[in-house]
């Protein structure tokens, strides 16, 4: 079960919830089924992703719509990718939505080639029938904005993404020398800087900005290096930047990335970033409590809060890097 968070979107129509599904998750899913859950505005709380060939169908059932129990949520989504298996398990996850008390919003069975709503289908029939052409996902108004806003297209499979993040090249070795802390922190805003108006990150820079990851108090600051407005910006430089970490150093960057991604509503990258700290370093603690937080389904504004109390515990090393 992997969480993802979204909590400005408004969905209003299934294309809109077809089209946006691949940009939460970062990539195509196949074979998995989507839990969406809504507020009473119809805004996106959370967004779970779970494999459609389960073993005890029920009691996955039950965890999965559990984990929902919790929040402050006004109905559920339900997607199915799948070419006919695990339809019994949607079935299963929809009476354990109404059994929970919640509202069964929708229900999709998607296949290669079109979708049926399942609440159509016991209604008027005509998905039965007929289904629904997929909506042109390239050329959509949804891709459009998305990439607008800094999002890069999602991959054609969690594989793909997953290679995104392995390291490419040869490693550039961060330095053995440790310079003095607000040293290391002013080197840190200027490539955050640099950053921001090029889109650069020089081959120079690579190896000092690994060497001051590894002090905590540095890795802090650089969780809080940017805005709000700044979240996509940064998650791609600490992406940049994993990709030509050396194994020994990708945990500290693997978890700015996750932390990133997370925030920006950016689940399966966030999940998939996580998984490459935890390779690099099982104990790396900030790994684990991430972790701790993904599998509780924090929302992405408690992240935004908790970078906001960090930064103002690192007000004296951030006046000095300025």
């Amino acid at each position: 079960m992997t969480p993802h968070n979204s909590s400005a979107l408004i969905l209003d129509t299934p294309q809109d919830l077809l089209l946006t599904i691949p940009f939460l998750l970062g990539f195509h899913p196949q074979d998995s089924l989507i839990v969406l859950s809504l507020t009473s505005e119809r805004r996106l709380a959370r967004v779970m992703r779970a494999e459609l060939a389960v073993l005890h169908e029920r009691d996955s059932a039950r965890e999965l719509i559990g984990a929902l129990a919790w929040q402050n949520i006004e109905g559920v989504m339900l997607v199915a990718y799948t070419n006919g298996a695990g339809l019994s398990f949607l079935e299963i996850c929809e009476n354990e939505i109404r059994s929970a008390g919640f509202s069964l919003m929708e229900s999709i069975v998607v296949t290669e080639t079109d979708w049926i709503s399942r609440l159509c289908e016991g209604e008027c029939g005509s998905c039965q029938h007929q289904g629904n052409p997929l909506p042109d996902f390239e050329s959509s108004r949804i891709a459009a904005e998305h990439v607008i806003r800094g999002h890069v297209m999602p991959c054609a499979s969690e594989h793909d993404l997953a290679a995104t993040l392995a390291q490419v090249g040869g490693a550039i070795v961060p330095t053995d020398e440790r310079p003095a802390l607000p040293v290391a922190a002013a080197h840190l805003r200027s490539v955050w800087e640099r950053w921001q108006a090029t889109r650069a990150l020089l081959p120079s820079d690579v190896g000092p900005t690994l060497a001051a990851l590894e002090n905590l108090a540095l890795r802090d600051y650089a969780i809080t290096i940017h805005s709000n407005e700044q979240l996509t910006a940064a998650v791609e430089l600490w992406r940049t930047l994993l990709a030509h970490a050396p194994c020994g150093y990708r945990a500290p960057v693997a978890c700015l990335l996750s932390a990133t991604s997370y925030e920006a509503g950016e689940g399966g990258l966030a999940r998939l970033a996580l998984d490459e700290a935890i390779k690099d370093d099982p104990a790396y603690s900030l790994a684990r409590l991430l972790n701790r937080v993904m599998e509780a389904g924090w929302p992405p504004e408690a992240f935004t809060r908790m970078r906001h109390e960090l930064a103002e515990k690192l007000e004296a090393l951030v006046e000095v890097a300025a």
